[in-house]
């Protein structure tokens, strides 16, 4: 199973705007973006996280977390 580390992304107010995810050598293997319609909540950023993962996952990755 190759390897993925996420790494979160905030703009300049400190709102989440993604996930980028890199292998063990740093190179970029793929992002997960916010929805901007969903409201900025530490509830949220948690279920983003999850769905984030678990894509990864189904993309056969494991995250390093």
């Amino acid at each position: 199973m190759k390897k993925a580390i996420p790494t979160d992304v905030y703009d300049k107010d400190g709102n989440m705007i993604r996930i980028d995810f890199h292998d063990g050598k740093g190179d970029f293997v793929f992002q997960a973006m916010w929805d901007e319609n969903d409201e900025q909540t530490s509830e949220n950023r948690v279920l983003f996280r999850e769905w984030a993962y678990r894509m990864a996952e189904q993309l056969d990755y494991e995250v390093l977390k």
